[in-house]
C-alpha cells in the first residue's frame, strides 16, 4: 500500500503543478491503486490512513484502523456543522462544498435559545430581531418567536407584547370610587410561555403610559394629594397599594405626571417599573367615575422587558 505522508506530498505537489500549469501533465497525476470492493475488504491489515480507489462504486476509500470509509461522492449527501455562532446545513458533493445556508444561534426552531439573553451571551454577533427561545427547557417543538433587544442597557432582553391598546374611553358614569378595569389585558403570549420567561430571568423592565383626560393618574395639583394615584395588577396577580405616593416594596418611579393638571386636554403620566412580576395587565383608577373623564394607555407600544 502507498504510504499516506508519500500520497499527501504527492498531492501537495500536483496542487503546485496544477497552479504552475494550466492542464497537469499526465506524469504528474498520482493514481490510487484500484480494486474491486471484495479485493478491498481481503487487504490484510492495511495501515491506518491507507487510500484505495474501488472500481465498483468508483469512490476513494481511507482505512481507519478498523474499517473502510468512502470519503469522496459523486451523488448529493446532507452534512451539518455546528458552532458556537453559526449552524451549518447543506447538501453538496465533492465540486460543491457543503455549505448551503448558515444562521446565527435562535434564527431557526432547532437552534432555539433558552431566552433572549441566553442568546446573547452565546457572544455571537447578535441584532435586534426574531429569535426562537424555548424557555421550558424541553424539546425545541415547543419553542416560539420573541423579539429580542440586543442592544438596549446592554442587551440581551425579550419583549412581552400586548395584543391591543386600552382604549382612551369614558368607562363609568355612576360616581368616583375605585374601580380595576373590567377585563384583564391581553397579550400575545400565552401565560405558560410568560410565566416560563419569568422563571430563567432575573430582570422585568415596563413603562406604563396612562393616557387622561380630567382622570388624576397620581398626584393632584388643586389637591395637593396623591389619594387618587392608580393602582397596578401584576401578571402573576399581585397588586400594589392605591392612593398613596410611594408604591413600595415595589419599584416604581414615575418620570412624567401630566395628569395632575386633571384638564379637559388629553395628558399623560408615565411609570416606569422595574419588577420581575411584569406585565401589567391592569389598573385601579378612582377619578374615573363621570362623564368626561376618560383613561386609556397605549400598550402596545409599551410592551415588558425580561432579562
Amino acid at each position: 500500500m502507498v504510504h499516506m505522508k508519500y500520497i499527501l506530498n504527492s498531492l501537495i505537489f500536483v496542487l503546485y503543478m496544477t497552479y504552475v500549469n494550466a492542464t497537469p501533465l499526465s506524469d504528474e497525476l498520482v493514481v490510487l491503486h484500484n480494486a474491486s470492493t471484495t479485493e478491498m475488504n481481503a487487504i490484510t491489515s492495511p495501515a491506518q490512513g491507507s487510500l484505495i480507489f474501488n472500481s465498483d462504486d468508483k469512490e476513494i476509500y481511507e482505512y481507519n484502523s478498523t474499517q473502510w470509509n468512502r470519503i469522496s461522492s459523486i451523488g448529493s449527501e446532507t452534512k451539518v456543522l455546528s458552532g458556537d455562532c453559526i449552524d451549518i446545513t447543506g447538501v453538496g458533493t465533492i465540486a460543491n462544498p457543503y455549505i448551503a445556508t448558515r444562521s446565527t444561534p435562535g434564527k431557526t426552531q432547532a437552534t432555539a435559545g433558552l431566552v433572549c439573553k441566553q442568546l446573547f451571551d452565546t457572544g455571537c454577533a447578535m441584532t435586534n430581531g426574531m429569535y426562537w427561545i424555548n424557555p421550558d427547557g424541553g424539546s425545541t417543538a415547543n419553542a416560539f418567536e420573541v423579539y429580542c433587544d440586543m442592544t438596549t442597557q446592554g442587551g440581551g432582553w425579550t419583549k412581552i407584547e400586548y395584543a391591543s391598546d386600552l382604549a382612551h374611553i369614558n368607562r363609568w358614569t355612576s360616581g368616583d370610587s375605585r374601580k380595576w378595569v373590567p377585563s384583564n389585558f391581553t397579550l400575545i403570549l400565552s401565560d405558560t410561555q410568560i410565566n416560563d420567561i419569568r422563571t430563567v430571568s432575573t430582570e422585568g423592565r415596563q413603562h406604563y403610559v396612562g393616557s387622561c383626560t380630567h382622570v388624576i393618574h397620581y398626584f393632584y395639583n388643586d389637591g395637593s394629594d396623591y389619594g387618587d394615584a392608580f393602582g397596578f395588577r401584576f401578571h402573576n396577580g399581585d397588586e400594589t397599594v392605591v392612593g398613596k405616593q410611594s408604591y413600595e416594596p415595589e419599584n416604581f418611579i414615575v418620570t412624567k405626571d401630566e395628569c395632575a393638571l386633571n384638564d379637559s386636554t388629553q395628558r399623560e403620566s408615565i411609570f416606569e417599573i422595574n419588577d420581575i412580576r411584569i406585565p401589567i395587565i391592569n389598573v385601579k383608577s378612582k377619578d374615573s367615575g363621570n362623564s368626561g373623564e376618560l383613561f386609556g394607555s397605549p400598550l402596545t407600544n409599551n410592551p415588558a422587558w425580561f432579562r
